[in-house]
């Protein structure tokens, strides 16, 4: 009875630390199918000139202005938004809004750009539906993981010209997280459209065509830790594609870009990407004191029954004693 308690306090304990994160249900529905087979048929609204873009007239709520649209925010701004697992609603901190494909306008849907990745359950292309505008578009991006407008929509930074494939949120918050941990150390110029361009003598000529595996690597380096690839890609595309004052930035910060992750060289981009060290030390720290304590416990609540046992295996014994 003892070692079975123990198991299953045991077995409480991890359950609680294990991430159960699932990939949310498809629900995207008829809206997954409005995108299919879009990409190619417009070339008015054609994604190789902006990694994601809402619309310049769309209207969000900020702080102290009240409503807003995109085009009036600045960097130190709030606006609505929602961060972490929970989705928690947040005054987001403006931390970048550049205007977007070379001022040239682009055809909108509610706002959204075709491609442009919003949150329903989960991360997905806003496709060609609701009222189609045309006008300039920006990229704009805050501290938090994605952002409201006026009409309740959630939105991300991104679209499927970064991410081609739909996301659950697990997936997305872990992408975004990993994202500003780089760009809080290098400045939020990643999603300024005009620091890259494209190179011929590159492997990859278009900058735009490597975004994918950007993205794909990115998840496989701050999910599962398989980092290799990402670090040798961010140092082809940063050094093939992104403007020199900027890949000197980059550089800086990361001195040692495309060295082996497998050392845990020191100025790497994979050590701000993946789970951190520390935060996995303090994540076993605190797993260990929880199964000092439910040890302890058990052990106390053995000895309190045993005792408890005894006594009442005494108490004939007294009256028998007494009646003596």
């Amino acid at each position: 009875m003892a070692r079975l308690l123990i198991y299953l306090l045991l077995g409480f304990c991890i359950y609680a630390f294990i991430d159960n994160a699932k990939a949310d249900e498809d629900d995207s529905g008829d809206d997954e199918d409005d995108d299919e087979g879009d990409d190619e048929d417009d070339d008015d609204d054609d994604g190789d000139d902006g990694l994601t873009c809402v619309s310049g007239d769309m209207m969000v709520e900020e702080q102290t202005k009240g409503l807003v649209r995109v085009s009036e925010l600045s960097k130190g701004d709030y606006i609505h938004g929602i961060a972490g697992g929970e989705r928690k609603p947040a005054w987001c901190k403006v931390e970048a809004v550049f205007p977007a494909a070379g001022g040239k306008h682009k055809i909108t849907y509610d706002g959204f750009t075709k491609e442009h990745m919003v949150v329903t359950n989960s991360v997905h292309s806003y496709g060609k539906r609701g009222e189609m505008t045309t006008g300039p578009v920006y990229t704009l991006a805050t501290d938090c993981d994605a952002n409201v407008n006026s009409a309740g929509q959630a939105f991300t930074p991104i679209s499927s010209a970064f991410c081609p494939h739909e996301l659950s949120w697990s997936e997305y918050i872990t992408l975004m997280s990993a994202l500003r941990r780089v760009a809080n150390r290098t400045g939020y110029f990643w999603f300024d459209i005009s620091v890259y361009h494209d190179n011929y003598t590159a492997m990859v000529p278009h900058w735009y065509d490597q975004l994918h595996q950007i993205c794909r690597e990115l998840l496989f380096c701050s999910r599962l830790n398989e980092c290799q690839e990402f670090e040798n890609v961010m140092k082809e595309f940063v050094h093939n594609h992104v403007n020199s004052k900027y890949a000197e930035i980059v550089q800086r910060q990361f001195p040692n870009m495309g060295g082996d992750v497998s050392k845990q060289q020191a100025g790497t981009i994979t050590e701000v990407v993946r789970l951190q060290e520390s935060s996995q030390i303090v994540l076993f720290a605190v797993f260990g004191s929880a199964m000092v304590a439910l040890l302890v416990i058990a052990v106390a609540l053995l000895l309190y029954r045993a005792r408890m046992k005894a006594e009442k295996e005494q108490e004939p014994k007294k009256t028998v004693e007494a009646e003596a």
